[in-house]
């Protein structure tokens, strides 16, 4: 038995990741409902129970019951707590917690607008989506839709069969677990898969993108120039659907200490597939591997 790990670049911080690591998220904010007002405000929005619109910078927090936050042109934090609420940042650098409840956040008001927000769903089936700035969001718990927009966001599915939507830049995506959607979009995006059970779809979307299966995964780069790396993931090989090898690359991330003894091979079954094994152990499945040799994949090193 062998272990290869999966490196992500998370880019803000440079850690790494393997399908099935779990990111821990910042604790929420621990003010208690109802609401707290530290900045000026400027006018009440309406809606169910509505909060007063901020002039920017200030912190504003919801009750248990569904509420509607708007931030302003400064760098916000929206609380909803608990039930159904609607909380939209504004222009500025946004903290946004949904809490509990089916929440709906919006990181700004317009698509292409605002600052670098930091959205988290909390519990509940929530829609996030960050529209402008370069954002960072959280599904948690809860079946979760999770969109992004013309700035380079990172998301994390969390818990539960989430849909991660990266749209326009360069996007980082990354399964929690679950039968979890992830579409990269426009941009050279990378996609994560997680070692459950239960299936993850990726789908690089335009771009070249990176495509990290995990166990049991599908995995599909579309158009672009795709590296698709894989590794043992101790349960089912991940499927890899449209491989070109006349412009994507298969990529395996070894442990130094066995790179040099390393026995590569690509075998085809009678259902027209390839298994691509390491040291005899398989670890994934080519629907088409064209005109694929064992010399055209790429190794790369990892400590250990």
């Amino acid at each position: 038995m062998f272990t290869i790990g999966l490196a992500v670049d998370f880019s803000s911080g440079g850690d790494h990741a393997e399908p099935g690591d779990e990111p821990t998220a910042p604790p929420i904010p621990d003010d208690d409902p109802p609401s707290t007002m530290p900045g000026a405000v400027s006018e009440v929005t309406g809606g169910a129970n509505p909060q007063p619109e901020t002039d920017g910078g200030a912190r504003v927090t919801g009750d248990e019951s569904a509420d509607f936050l708007m931030g302003g042109d400064g760098d916000d934090t929206l609380i909803g707590w608990g039930d159904a609420d609607d909380l939209r940042g504004g222009q500025g650098a946004d903290n946004i917690y949904g809490g509990d409840g089916d929440d709906w956040v919006q990181g700004e008001g317009d698509y292409g607008a605002g600052g670098d927000d930091e959205i988290h769903g909390g519990d509940g089936n929530d829609s996030l989506a960050g529209q402008g700035g370069h954002d960072l969001i959280w599904g948690d718990d809860g079946n979760d839709t999770l969109l992004g927009g013309e700035g380079d966001d990172t998301q994390f599915g969390g818990r539960g069969t989430d849909w991660l939507s990266g749209n326009d830049g360069d996007d980082v995506l990354v399964s929690g677990g679950g039968a979890d959607d992830l579409d990269g979009g426009d941009g050279d995006d990378q996609l994560v898969g997680h070692g459950d059970a239960q299936t993850v779809f990726l789908r690089g979307g335009d771009g070249n993108d990176t495509l990290m299966p995990g166990a049991g995964d599908f995995a599909e780069g579309l158009q672009g120039n795709d590296r698709f790396v894989l590794g043992h993931t101790g349960g089912e090989i991940p499927i890899i659907a449209d491989f070109d090898a006349r412009e994507d690359q298969i990529v395996l991330h070894l442990p130094e200490k066995i790179v040099d003894d390393v026995q590569l091979d690509l075998r085809q079954d009678a259902d027209g597939t390839s298994v691509l094994t390491v040291n005899g152990e398989p670890i994934g499945r080519l629907l088409q591997a064209g005109d694929l040799k064992t010399t055209d994949i790429i190794i790369e090193r990892l400590p250990g």
